[in-house]
Order: structure tokens, then sequence, then C-alpha cells
């Protein structure tokens, strides 16, 4: 046949009407998307289906099926918002539509927003008043309205029209609860049960309803029973591990656990829970293997990843923690659970800022993730910054009150603020909630000394001790509660058993020197830490407290021969050059030691301990305008060396115009690189105190007063502060004390001047 000689026009026309043929009109387009939707929905391919309908919305933005079908997938794929605007709107243009208005009524009753959820409801039930979804609802409503004869005057009427429907009786049970009609109660969820025995649901809220009645066996024999009845749903053996969890039966729980895991062994999700199960039970190898056994089976293994690197860091293996997270990032720089460990990490290499900084974006992320709040309430601790981390925990708190952690954290920032009360009802709290939680054992133990109950506390350590023996901090508060209760024989047994287990423990030691020093036997003391010396030479904390032991014995000579020691093992020690330096203005070698720091500054341009040892010397004679110029000079060669800036702040509080905020920012500075050190909370409770700010100048002073009890410069402080919180006799008893001391200090003559027009 010959082929067909077109010309062009005719081809032109063949080419439009080709054209036009393949493009459907927009109705026939429109209900093709639908179709192909609907299809799509009926396969469970909801993402499929959502593109389908939003196509056919798009054509036809009044296509109520359309948005009704679209808020349906929505709905599905657990995206409420887009869900609730679908079907409001499909309501909307179809008001017969009552499955759309319903779901709305129910979306906004979910979200709490009663009034509108009611309102829709009720206009609803004006035209189609034998509704049974939107009866069901109503009675929640008044439910949750606390109209109690109203909700179950209505579900009645719902059952009188569907009597045969088990969903109605969960709600009627829910209610007559509510109104304290238990026995009622009772019947309506077995009547519910008696209807659909196949719904797992029928059965769980049976069961929790004995539960809430305290009827323990009948729970029991229902969820044994659930067993039999769902061979092959693991719910039922999860359900009985809870249970047996609040009885304290954990074999029973171990079981349970392992025989859910069997039916689904596939299901990451149960070995996450059985690793959860093993960490509280401390069986770390359990541990490990539920982890990754859960590895192996996760769709998301960087989120595993980081659980592990989270255990890692538990078991303070760091260096695994910090390996397996780095990876993690590299691959997925916005794992969050990955950078809530980078955070952990920075927290215990003391870059607090920098956790701080990962922190609140992740709340900004995710602002109800407990967890972020209570790692920045732990960086903000370690800042120095109590107000700031009460308020993360307080908010960590609010978003998980199980979090034994967070209440204990709590009870400690209480107890730092001798709120005693506070700090043993959060102790207790953290016990109940986890009973082997030690931290907060202590805490509630020192806040019963604190609070003069040292009996009750020494009853606690006593416990203790006894199912954790040899706990360090356990054997040290008891003993300390023995020597509160007068028991001083006790409280030496104790710090001498400790000793022996650790040897280089300094404030057993500082302990059991100072009861020598109480009954004025100085020379004991002194032997005693001569001898402890002998089995750890090159402790600092020994080697300080020999060495301030000596000086109040008048030996300048040796004390400073171990204060150098002391120097040369932590050069960053501010009580050495301290001192030190008094030692050399006792003797009267000020200009001697000056001349031998500067010769070694010339030889080492940046010894930093050369300059601090001349900066010290200078504070020591006055000359406050040139140590500030060395201390300047320190901190232009490190940043962060903490003594530099102790002492640099002290002397900026004490100027004529002071700059509080930079003293404060370079205290702040010190006391994060050393906590623990009582010369710099000495000057950080100061500076406090200077600003205004008494409560926080009181933890300062009170923490460093607890390491230092006989300096009478930081009681004196205590006095200041006292009396400026208006607590006049507690100042009186403070400046008297340092006084007793029959020590002298720069602030004598102002103190002793204070007391009398104190006592007047």
């Amino acid at each position: 046949m010959r082929p067909l000689n077109l010309s062009w026009p005719v081809l032109f026309l063949v080419t439009l009407l080709l054209f036009f043929s393949g493009c459907s009109n927009p109705e026939e387009k429109k209900e093709a998307h639908f179709q192909k939707g609907l299809e799509y929905a009926r396969q469970d391919e909801m993402k499929a289906a959502i593109i389908e309908f939003r196509n056919a919305v798009q054509i036809d933005p009044k296509f109520a099926d359309a948005r009704y079908q679209l808020g349906l997938a929505y709905l599905k794929t657990g995206e409420a918002k887009n869900s609730f605007k679908q079907l409001e709107r499909a309501a909307s243009l179809d008001p017969s539509n009552t499955d759309a208005v319903v779901k709305t009524a129910e979306m906004l009753f979910l979200g709490k927003q009663f009034k509108e959820s009611r309102a829709k409801i009720e206009e609803l039930l004006e035209t189609h008043p034998d509704h049974i979804e939107g009866l069901a609802l109503l009675a929640n409503l008044d439910l949750a309205d606390g109209k109690i004869p109203e909700a179950v005057s209505v579900i009645d009427r719902a059952i009188e029209l569907k009597p045969d429907l088990d969903r109605l009786y969960l709600i009627k049970a829910k209610t007559l609860y509510a109104g304290q009609q238990n026995d009622q109660a009772e019947q309506a969820l077995l009547k519910a049960l008696e209807l659909a025995p196949d719904k797992m649901q029928n059965h769980q809220m049976l069961v929790s309803f004995y539960l809430q009645q305290k009827k323990l066996d009948e729970a029991e024999t229902h969820l044994q029973n659930m067993i039999a009845l769902f061979p092959d749903s693991p719910k039922p053996h999860l359900d009985l591990a809870t249970f047996y969890q609040k009885k304290g039966d954990m074999a029973a729980v171990e079981k349970h656990l392992l025989a859910a895991r069997e039916i689904q062994p596939e299901n990451p999700a149960i070995d996450l829970i059985l690793t959860d199960f093993y960490k509280k039970q401390g069986k770390f190898k359990q541990v490990e293997k539920s982890l990754h056994d859960a590895l192996a089976k996760s769709d998301h293994p960087l989120d595993i990843r980081a659980i592990i690197a989270d255990f890692h860091f538990d078991q303070k293996k760091y260096a695994l923690a910090e390996k397996e997270i780095t990876e993690i990032l590299a691959e997925n720089d916005k794992n969050t659970s990955a950078l809530l460990v980078r955070s952990r990490l920075l927290i215990q290499q003391k870059k607090n800022e920098e956790a701080i900084e990962i922190l609140d974006q992740l709340i900004k992320d995710q602002p109800r993730w407990s967890q972020a709040y209570f790692q920045k309430a732990i960086a903000h601790l370690n800042r120095e910054e109590p107000e700031l981390s009460q308020k993360a925990v307080t908010e960590a708190l609010r978003l998980n009150l199980r979090n034994s952690k967070a209440h204990a954290l709590l009870a400690h920032l209480y107890l730092r603020k001798a709120n005693f009360d506070g700090a043993r009802q959060e102790a207790i709290i953290a016990l109940r909630l986890t009973p082997n939680n030690v931290r907060a054992a202590i805490i509630l133990g020192q806040s019963l000394i604190a609070s003069k109950e040292a009996e009750k506390a020494k009853k606690l350590f006593i416990q203790m001790d006894k199912q954790i023996p040899d706990n360090i901090e356990i054997m040290q508060n008891l003993a300390l509660a023995h020597l509160v209760l007068n028991e001083q024989d006790e409280a030496i047994s104790l710090f001498q058993r400790i000793l022996t287990l650790r040897p280089d423990f300094t404030p057993a030691l500082a302990a059991l020197a100072g009861i020598y020093v109480r009954d004025k036997n100085l020379a004991q003391a002194i032997a005693t830490v001569r001898k402890q010396i002998k089995k750890s030479p090159d402790v600092t904390g020994h080697l300080l407290l020999l060495a301030n032991l000596l000086y109040q014995q008048e030996s300048y000579a040796e004390a400073a021969s171990f204060f150098r020691k002391t120097q040369e093992l932590e050069p960053e020690n501010t009580r050495t050059y301290i001192m030190l330096a008094t030692i050399l203005k006792k003797t009267g070698k000020i200009m001697e030691a000056m001349a031998e720091y500067r010769a070694l500054i010339d030889k080492q341009p940046n010894s930093i301990s050369a300059y601090m040892g001349l900066g010290t010397l200078y504070d020591q004679i006055g000359n406050s305008a040139e140590a500030k110029k060395i201390y300047e000079k320190i901190l232009k060669i490190d940043t962060q060396f903490a003594p530099a800036a102790n002492n640099l702040a002290w002397i900026l509080v004490q100027e004529k115009n002071p700059d509080r905020g930079e003293a404060l920012r370079l205290a702040l500075l010190a006391k994060e690189k050393y906590p623990k050190d009582p010369n710099i909370s000495d000057t950080l409770g100061f500076i406090h105190y200077k600003r205004g700010a008494y409560d926080l100048a009181a933890t300062q002073f009170n923490e460093a007063i607890e390491a230092l009890p006989n300096v009478p410069t930081i009681r004196y402080h205590l006095a200041l502060n006292l009396y400026s919180q208006g607590a006049v006799e507690q100042a009186i008893e403070e400046l008297s004390r340092s006084l007793s001391q029959n020590v002298e200090f720069p602030e004598q003559q102002a103190a002793e001047k204070l007391l009398k027009e104190w006592r007047q």
C-alpha cells in the first residue's frame, strides 16, 4: 500500500486533534485522580493516595469527597493539622457528610478545645439526633466537663440505639467510674468484652480497671488469659511484664519480655525494652547484647547506634562513645539522639557552653524533650548558674515527672540553697521512682543532717552501707552523721576504713585531722597526715592539708616546702600561691621572692606560674594596680587560667568604680574550671553579695566554709551577706566565729568594729 502523503496543513490539524483528544475535560481528569487515590488508599499506600487526592482538589477546590478522603489519608499518616484542615473544609462543602463533622469535632476534643468541639457536635445532633458517633463524642465532652449524669444519659441513649456496639460500653464504664459507680462500671466493661471478645482493647480496659481498683489478682488472671486468647501478639506479655515490674518480681518481668521477643523476634522495639530492663538491673552484658540485637533488626540504625553510644557514656567508656557519635554525625549531622549524647560528652569535658548551644537547638526543634532540658540543667549547674539550672530541671520534670535523676538534681539544688525540706521531698520522690538511686539517697541523708535529724540520717546511711558496702561517699556521710551526734570513735573508725580502701581520699583524711585539731591535738593531726602521705605521696590534697597544718603550727619553712611541692604537681591550685605569699610575707622575704619570680620570667617569658607567684605577692603587699596588670598579662597568655581569673575578679570587685559584670564573668570562668575550689567560691560569693544577689552569694559562701571551716575571711564575708538579708542574729554569730579563730586576717579590724555596731 502506498504511504499517505499528507500536506503540512493537514498534519497540523491532525496534531491538534490528537492533543485535544488526549486532554480529557476537567471533570473526567479530577475523577481519574480521585479513583486512583481510592485505589491507593485501599492498598494502604497513603503517600501515593495523598498525591492523587491533592491533584483532584487542585482541579476542583470544591470537590468535597476528595477533600474528605485527603483528610482521612492525612489522619492515617499522622499529619493531624493537614487532616483537620481538609476534613473541616469537606464538612463545610458537604454538610451531609456527618463523618467529616464528627472527625473534626473529635480532633478538637483531642486538642482540648472542648467548647469548639461541643459547638460542632451539638449542631450535628440538631439535624441528626440519633447519630451514634455524635452521641458518643457528646458523652465524652460531658465527662470532660464533669457533667457525669448528663454523660450517662447521653451514652445510654446511644446504647439504646445501638446495643451491640462494644465501644459505647467502654465510654459508659469510664463515665460510671468517674461517678464512683465502680460495680456498674465493671458490668459495662464485661458487656463490651461479651460483645467483642476478639478485641484486645476491651481486655486491656478491664485490666486497667482492676489495677485502678487495686484488684491485682483479677488483673493478673485476666492478663494471663490474654496470652491464650492472643497467642500471636507480644502485647499481653509486655503488659504482664509491666504488671510484674510494679510488683517487684523481676524474674517474671524478664520471662515475659523474652516471651514477647520470641513472638516477634524481628521487632527491635522489644529489644530496646529489654535493654532498659537490663540496664535498671545492672546486667550490662545483657544490655550490650540487646542493643546489638536491636541494631541488627532496625530500619533506623543510626538511632540505635546513638543509644549504644549513650550506654558507652554511662559506662564511662568515653572514647568509645565519642567514636560512635562522630561516625553517626558524619553520616547525619541532624540526628537528634546523637546530638544529645554529644552534649553529654561536652559536659563531661567541661565544655558546658558548647553543650548548651546544642541543647538550645534541640529544645527549639523539640520543645517537649525532657531529657534535653535535664542535660541543660546539668550544664548550667557546672557553670555555677543554679537559677538557670533549676529553671531547666523544673521544665524537664514538667514534661516527665518520672525522671528520677531530674528529681535528684532538683534535690541537690534545693540542698545548696539550704531548702532542706524541698531537698528531702525531691529526694524521696526520686527514690520512689528508682529505689537504687544512690545519689538521691545520699542527698536525703545530707538534708536530714542539715535539718538536725542526724539520727535518722545515720540509720539511712547504715542501711545503705549494708546494701552497698565499701561505697566511699556513703561511708563519708555516715561518719559525718556520727560526728554531728558526738559519736567520735565511730566517726574515726569509719574515716580510717575509708582511707584503707582509698588511701588518696583527702576528704576523709581532712575530717580525721579536723577531729584531732578540734581536740587541740595538732601534733597528732600532722602525724596522721604524714603517715597517709607515705602511702600516697603525690596526692595534692594530702600535701596541701599537711602544708596548712604545718602553717597552723608555725612551721613556716616546712609548710612552704609542701606548698611548693603541691604547686609543682598542680600549678593551677590557687591556694598554694596564696599561702606561699603569706608565708614569705610573714618571714619578711617578699622582695627576695619577687626577685626570684622575675628572674624566672626573664628565662621563661610565658611562665604562668612565675607571673602568678609575682601577682599574689603584689596582692599581699596591697599593690592591687600591679597585681591587676600581671593577672591581665596571664590571661592574655591563657584566657582560661582559673587562678588569675579568680584573683583579677577579686581586684575588680573591690575597685572604686567596680566593673562587677567583668568580675562576675571571670569568677564564673574560674568556678567552671574548678567548681570545688573554696577560694573561688568565696570570690564568686563576694561578687554576688556586692551585686545584691544574696541567695546566690550564700550558696557560694557555704560551699567555701564547708571546705575551709577555719578561714575567718570567708566567715566574715558570710556574715556581711547574712546581715544584708536581715538575718542579724546569724550574722553576729558568724562574725563572732570569724574573730574567735585566733588567726590574723585582712578584714580583722573591720570585723571587730562591725561586731560592736551590730551587737548594739
